[in-house]
């Protein structure tokens, strides 16, 4: 059945930077040429000649308890600044209304400020409690959905330089297929020393403020935060919302071509500008207007005015300007600023120009309205933004409604056609399937500290912070304590570690220079699931699409490039800074396979897979991308973050697998687990017609959140987030209850996940919980935070072709008499299964699994 795609509109804004902070003033700031790139007030004393855009003005953050405050580091802050301000200008203070919003966030460096005190050595400045709340990567997004009231389902996209459209398209998508009324889009980024020390070895930074395209070259880096409220537009017209503009069509692209420069052929530009076009049903003679991604870099500069050529026969007469020369390269927040800026200047008729525009440098030979605005009427413009990894996005909008016909499409099948992963039960998933029928554990006891060394420099650490927080010494919380550090050479816990590997027995391009644990696991499960689809890249891999969801993500390479910044920042590691960044491991294997389609690594903590799953399904669903690899993967944390969970009480770190017993009545402990989870899917058609055999068919998929981040004792709200994705799911595969012949969940093991889940089928089944067989494998592999979800649905898409139910492992005694937990094998065909899983934030994903008939 053909559908109609539901047009997006613009209908609020919110704004900080170096120039403003606030829309209005943002606006003002605009039209006087203001340029806020100045010599920088925090760096400076490390770099010589540094020059920043800095927000330096006090912010204020009306109605936020002040304790509240000192926890949150300015990443959530500004996000919560300019989302509350779009809200407010979108007049969307319906707490009803919230609720069905969705949020996505684009950032590079989250979860950074709680942490840098320690490796600057400035002990008395490190807050627990801020680690606590703001000290990982995906907490932004559960701070401000729970602060903001948005009950939609979140994402954060770490994409580096195109986070923030790379979230502003995945907003939209989710709107255009029916998913949220509408969506809340932030970037945000703060500078941070390690990002401005990265780009300043690089020699990526330019003495004086940038002027890209001309002069002298090179980019001027910069902070800020920007917001978008996108809206369905019938939804925005029947509650009389004034509307700034329209989102056309949006696309991503990879270049897999190098890990910070870009392709000097441009093709991956250029694939994305195309994409883009043909998505907007629009000819490229419409566009009037380019906002470029213009960082002021010769590389950039150049490759950026040759794909804009080749794609645009009409060149000449199109305005191009980089709003870079007015607030700096603002990273994560970059293309959400500049888009604001378009949507602030366009609809009074004027093209924003480039500032500090100087003699044209050569091959940059375009219109880049330097210095001043031009008076021009655009009708369609085009966003662009590119990306270290070779990342690259583009958006077509309207500064005003778009006088064009909803375009159409006609949804299509959604197969799962590979599968491929790695973990502690083997390094191929044949093997891993083996020993999961076969009921072995994968893992080791491993110490905490492997070497004197190591225990001494890690005691002495643990030391400074007590010294500096005598408070945080009572800590005596789970399996061991800070009176154990003396000893902790002795202290052991169980990981599921991936032990005995040689990439080069399973990979035939593997460069172990470039290599990391988390991108080698992620390449050897990529590349089983292309083999297992029948799928090889032969100048075609435009054609292949890649969405990577992260928990921690390159954890070892981040250490080393944060250790490599002190005493002195200007030696920071040129190598390891790229490697350090969550799209890194994205970039490894799509230059190793040569994936060039979309293209995106989404943040979002434990079971980021399953939004990189969803996505995914859209991609295929909406005949954006005809084929598309999901998953996630991990490498075991460094040891300060397993002591650290070895002390919550929370998680309950075992050294006994035995322990690990999910839906125990008792005794469960949790394990830690590292590797990868890959699936490969396809147009059902396009598979069908290839002979190649299906494994599923992904039938429907729900996601929501609750809004307790900063209270998760309220257990009944938090399952009511479950019970709306199952109930999302299942309406969406037009599938009821009834037809639920196995459910799989993915509890970690501890109290709150397992009580959610059960309570979670109770409301959604009633009396029929009692029959459908519940299994969870996650005891087998461990929790492998960003994909043990995926881990488990392998399992699951196995036992559908076997026609056989394997049992959960190692549980005793069940929490619960009133659900049918499978506790020995079954030989029962499996025709529909429902797939649940939770992130730690508090997102909820729930996924349904149709045997091919």
């Amino acid at each position: 059945m053909t559908r109609i795609r539901k047009r997006v509109v613009i209908t609020g804004m919110g704004q900080l930077s170096s120039l403003a902070t606030n829309i209005t003033d943002f606006k003002t700031a605009l039209f006087a040429l203001r340029c806020g790139i100045k010599p920088s007030e925090r760096f400076r004393h490390h770099f010589a000649e540094a020059n920043a855009s800095e927000v330096l003005a006090e912010i204020e953050y009306p109605g936020v308890d002040a304790g509240l405050i000192a926890q949150l580091d300015k990443v959530a802050l500004w996000a919560l600044k300019v989302g509350d301000e779009a809200l407010s200008l979108a007049a969307i203070n319906d707490a009803g209304l919230r609720e069905k919003m969705g949020l996505t966030i684009g950032v590079s460096s989250a979860g950074t400020e709680a942490w840098l005190p320690l490796f600057e050595q400035q002990f008395a400045r490190f807050s627990l409690k801020k680690a606590q709340t703001c000290g990982s990567f995906f907490s932004v997004s559960a701070i401000i959905s729970s602060l903001l009231g948005l009950k939609g389902g979140f994402e954060i996209v770490a994409t580096a330089c195109t986070a923030s459209t790379n979230a502003m398209g995945i907003a939209y998508d989710q709107i255009q297929n029916g998913k949220n009324p509408a969506m809340l889009v932030i970037g945000t980024e703060p500078l941070y020393l390690p990002t401005f020390a990265g780009f300043y070895a690089l020699k990526a930074m330019k003495r004086s403020p940038s002027s890209p395209f001309s002069g002298e070259p090179g980019m001027s880096i910069g902070e800020g935060a920007g917001s978008l409220v996108l809206e369905e537009y019938q939804h925005a017209v029947a509650r009389g919302a004034t509307i700034y503009g329209e989102m056309l069509a949006y696309a991503t692209s990879g270049d897999a071509h190098h890990e910070t420069a870009p392709d000097p052929r441009a093709e991956g530009a250029v694939q994305v500008m195309v994409n883009a076009l043909a998505n907007a049903r629009l000819q490229p003679e419409k566009i009037g207007y380019i906002n470029a991604h213009g960082t002021g870099t010769e590389a950039n500069d150049r490759c950026e005015t040759l794909a804009m050529k080749k794609v645009f026969s009409h060149i000449h007469s199109i305005a191009i300007s980089s709003t870079k020369a007015y607030i700096g390269h603002n990273i994560g927040a970059a293309g959400i600023l500049e888009f604001i800026a378009c949507l602030l200047t366009l609809p009074e008729k004027q093209i924003p120009p480039t500032l500090n525009f100087d003699t044209p440098r050569p091959n940059c030979d375009l219109n880049y309205v330097p210095n001043h605005f031009i008076h021009a009427d655009v009708q369609f413009f085009m966003k662009n933004n590119y990306a270290f990894g070779g990342n690259n996005c583009c958006i077509i909008a309207s500064p005003q409604l778009a006088q064009i016909p909803a375009s159409r499409y006609q949804p299509k099948r959604v197969a799962i056609v590979g599968m491929g992963a790695v973990s502690s039960l083997g390094h191929e998933l044949s093997v891993i399937l083996q020993n999961i029928r076969a009921g072995k554990c994968g893992g080791s006891r491993v110490p905490l500290m492997q070497n004197a060394q190591i225990c001494e420099g890690f005691t002495a650490l643990v030391n400074n912070i007590v010294n500096a927080h005598p408070e945080l010494a009572q800590l005596t919380t789970g399996p061991f304590s800070l009176d154990d550090i003396g000893s902790m050479s002795d202290k052991s816990v169980w990981l599921h570690q991936v032990s005995d590997l040689n990439p080069r027995d399973y990979l035939r391009r593997f460069d172990d220079r470039k290599a990391s644990n988390v991108s080698t696991y992620a390449l050897l499960a990529l590349t089983q699931a292309m083999k297992s689809a029948g799928r090889k890249i032969k100048r075609d891999g435009e054609k292949l699409g890649m969405v990577l969801g992260m928990s921690k993500g390159p954890q070892t390479t981040v250490e080393r490039y944060l250790n490599s910044l002190f005493p002195d920042p200007g030696k920071a590691r040129t190598s390891e800074f790229p490697g350090s960044l969550m799209n890194a491991v994205s970039t490894f294997c799509s230059i190793a396979e040569g994936i060039k389609g979309y293209n995106t690594t989404l943040a979002t903590g434990t079971n980021a897979a399953f939004g990189a799953l969803g996505y995914g399904y859209e991609l295929v669903r909406q005949a954006l991308q005809p084929q598309v690899i999901v998953g996630g993967a991990d490498e075991n944390l460094n040891k300060f973050v397993v002591y650290m969970q070895a002390m919550n009480q929370q998680w309950r770190l075992t050294d006994d697998p035995a322990d690990c017993q999910i839906y125990a009545q008792q005794g469960s402990g949790y394990l830690m687990g590292e590797g990868a989870a890959m699936l490969f899917l396809e147009d059902y058609d396009t598979a069908r017609a290839r002979g190649i055999p299906l494994l599923a068919e992904l039938l429907g998929y729900g996601k929501a959140n609750d809004c307790c981040y900063f209270d998760r004792s309220r257990l009944d709200e938090r399952t009511q987030g479950l019970v709306s994705a199952i109930r999302q799911a299942l309406d969406e595969a037009a599938i009821t209850t009834a037809q639920v012949e196995l459910i799989c969940g993915t509890s970690d093991g501890t109290d709150d996940d397992t009580q959610i889940e059960l309570e979670a089928i109770r409301r959604v089944f009633t009396a029929r919980s009692r029959d459908i067989p519940l299994v969870n494998y996650t005891a087998y592999f461990g929790v492998v935070e960003s994909c043990y979800g995926i881990l488990n649905m392998l399992v699951v898409l196995d036992m559908m072709q076997r026609g056989e139910i394997l049992p959960i492992p190692w549980t005793r005694q069940f929490c619960a008499d009133d659900i049918d937990f499978v506790t020995e094998v079954r030989q029962q065909p499996v025709s529909i299964a429902l797939v649940i899983g939770a992130s730690e934030g508090g997102n909820y994903y729930a996924f349904v699994l149709g045997k091919p008939v």
